[in-house]
């Protein structure tokens, strides 16, 4: 839950219902005291301008204590009867309404600020599933495609035992593009409407990328990739879970593009109040117009891994960083491989 931002010292409502029932007693009793005091200094019969002049006195404060009473609860409950008539607005879908969250008593602004949270969170929420269902409409149909054709191919009993087996190994490809494509939207979807980050804590940076690197070691010993490790130890305070996306997906991103024998590069340092994680490949590379829409999503520039891939990691990638307050850097040229660099301020606080 999004942490509420600060507010100003405000008073409370029963602050100020004191300090008005306060002012309306001080002021009948100093006119009161200064009526007596005049009228002794006077010598003007005592008992019966004393009572008169404190009747008509009690009259005047009773009439000036009502007139104030009205007009500050009308005040105090004029932001109520609004927050009553977003809630409406809010049941009936509208999630743009907003409330205006300065006022005199503490209670109104808290809850106030409070309901333009919920509107937010309830927003974003809706926008999500929206995205969610457009992008699923967009890029599911390939892969669903091609599972109807091959079942319908399977349909067919003159197949050979080879064939049937080619179709069904198609088939699971396509099942699993599918889940991780809807995984990588969800991903997305959540993060792209998230504006902090939950679950920080103090962790070793290099041993994290490690650990990432090893979980592909299949794959890039299939390539016969030369590892190059350059990884100091580096205490980082962030996100574990979401910086464990980013270096999967660079990784991955590396290994897919990478030539057959080639070096996949991997940095991680701290220096001049900076943390560098660093990322290269020696493989294909990218051209200048794919690198203007390397982190746009589902974006393919290289069409022969389109079936690896759903176009949506650095797009996710650039999204973690940026929410985890870093910046990223792409260098790639054809035929001479990709270069990304993640910066992060290492200024951030550690946990104890």
């Amino acid at each position: 839950m999004p942490k509420l931002p600060e507010i100003k010292a405000r008073p409370r409502a029963a602050q100020i219902f004191a300090v008005i029932i306060a002012g309306i007693l001080t002021a009948s009793l100093l006119l009161t005291y200064g009526i007596i005091f005049v009228l002794l200094r006077l010598r003007i019969a005592t008992l019966t301008a004393i009572i008169t002049s404190t009747t008509y006195m009690s009259i005047f404060v009773i009439i000036l204590g009502v007139g104030i009473a009205a007009y500050t609860s009308a005040k105090m409950l004029s932001p109520i009867l609004k927050i009553n008539d977003a809630a409406k607005k809010v049941a009936r879908g509208d999630f743009s309404v907003r409330l205006e969250e300065k006022s005199i008593a503490k209670e109104i602004e808290e809850i106030a600020t409070s309901f333009n949270i919920m509107v937010k969170e309830l927003s974003n929420t809706e926008t999500l599933r929206s995205d969610f269902v457009s992008n699923v409409s967009h890029e599911f149909k390939t892969p669903l495609s091609a599972i109807e054709g091959y079942a319908t191919l399977l349909q067919d009993e003159r197949l050979s035992k080879e064939e049937q087996a080619q179709y069904v190994s198609r088939i699971l490809e396509n099942t699993s593009r599918l889940s991780r494509l809807t995984q990588s939207i969800l991903s997305l979807s959540q993060l792209e409407n998230q504006e902090i980050v939950l679950q920080q804590e103090s962790f070793m940076l290099d041993e994290q990328i490690r650990r990432v690197l090893l979980s592909y070691e299949p794959l890039w010993e299939e390539k016969e990739l030369n590892i190059d490790l350059s990884l100091e130890a580096t205490l980082f305070y962030g996100s574990k879970s979401l910086l464990a996306q980013v270096w999967s997906n660079l990784i991955d991103n590396a290994i897919k593009f990478s030539n057959q024998g080639g070096t996949l590069s991997i940095g991680c340092r701290e220096f001049d109040g900076k943390v560098f994680v660093r990322v290269a490949d020696t493989g294909t590379g990218m051209s200048e117009e794919v690198k203007k829409h390397a982190f746009d999503k589902f974006y393919q520039g290289e069409r022969s891994h389109a079936g690896q891939g759903s176009g949506l990691g650095l797009a996710l990638v650039r999204r973690i960083v940026t929410l985890c307050g870093g910046t990223i850097e792409l260098i790639s040229a054809e035929g001479k491989g990709t270069k990304i660099t993640v910066m992060f301020d290492a200024t951030q606080p550690h946990a104890d």
